[in-house]
């Protein structure tokens, strides 16, 4: 697990060394657009984890494309890309119903008339989200885990990784004329405001988190990360369209389902995506043990 720390230190160090370059970097940033400067800050510190990412992929020797997790042929990987993109909206069709069946979501007739612009929209971010996401958690993180622990260490540890960031907050609204050196690291500490009351984020953390195995469980399975982009685009799109032609109906019974994190993402999906996880590893057994009958 030395290597997965490594990779939790740069994204740390990444945050503290852009709390304390927010305010020159918005200094600078100003000559041309005002912006919030927690903005400010947090690009900056994306900026200062992918020349890290970059600098340690090289130096633990996976900037490779197996490393990445596109160690197949282009021809195969898109098959893959493209069968895990329509398994992932079959498989969100279920949590979908549930919500628009029990009233938790509720469609908004003003809102049908842009309904390809949503899809448009979501496959777009589907897409890009999937490809960032699924290169660093199930590609980099994983092979790194893999190759110096368990399968099992390889599947848990960048899951919960990839929902603990799910979480961070950070915003900060300061007048443009009161923004000094410490307004970074205010946004620094409130990054983790959320973590204050686990409790109101446990349902989302535990679905995402169970949404990272299964993913994981593909990357495990296929060898890359094609299969499971398809399903995260897919999802990711699927959850954008919901959110933008429904409202959240928070007085319904129900709406405990959906949980506080984007009115979705809840005990509903974590137990879909348990039972998910449940089948695709009984699945595997049986298929093992066929084998081994052979």
């Amino acid at each position: 697990m030395r290597i997965f720390l490594m990779f939790v230190g740069l994204l740390a160090g990444s945050l503290l060394i852009a709390a304390a370059l927010t305010y020159p970097a918005w200094l600078l940033v100003s000559l041309v657009s005002i912006e919030p400067v927690h903005r400010v800050m947090h690009r900056v510190a994306m900026l200062l984890a992918l020349v890290g990412l970059v600098a340690l992929t090289r130096r633990l020797g996976l900037s490779n494309r197996e490393s990445l997790g596109f160690g197949m042929p282009r021809t195969q990987f898109l098959r893959q890309l493209m069968a895990g993109w329509i398994g992932g909206l079959l498989l969100m069709l279920p949590l979908v119903s549930l919500l628009l069946w029990l009233d938790v979501r509720e469609i908004r007739p003003d809102k049908l008339t842009e309904l390809g612009k949503l899809i448009a929209s979501g496959i777009v971010s589907g897409l890009t989200i999937a490809l960032i996401e699924e290169i660093f958690f199930r590609g980099i993180l994983f092979t790194a885990i893999r190759r110096t622990s368990s399968a099992l260490a390889a599947v848990v540890a960048p899951s919960a990784l990839y929902a603990s960031l799910h979480f961070l907050g950070g915003k900060l609204s300061v007048p443009a004329a009161q923004v000094n050196w410490e307004h970074g690291f205010i946004v620094l500490a409130r990054l983790f405001e959320r973590y204050v009351q686990p409790l109101a984020l446990a349902d989302s953390f535990l679905a995402l988190f169970a949404l990272g195995i299964l993913l994981s469980l593909f990357r495990l399975r296929t060898g890359s990360i094609a299969a499971g982009m398809g399903l995260h685009a897919a999802g990711v799109a699927v959850i954008a369209v919901l959110r933008g032609s429904t409202h959240l109906n928070e007085h319904d019974a129900q709406a405990f389902l959906v949980g506080s994190y984007d009115g979705v993402i809840g005990w509903a999906a974590l137990l879909w995506f348990a039972l998910l996880i449940a089948s695709f590893v009984s699945y595997e057994r049986l298929v093992q043990r066929r084998l081994e009958g052979m």
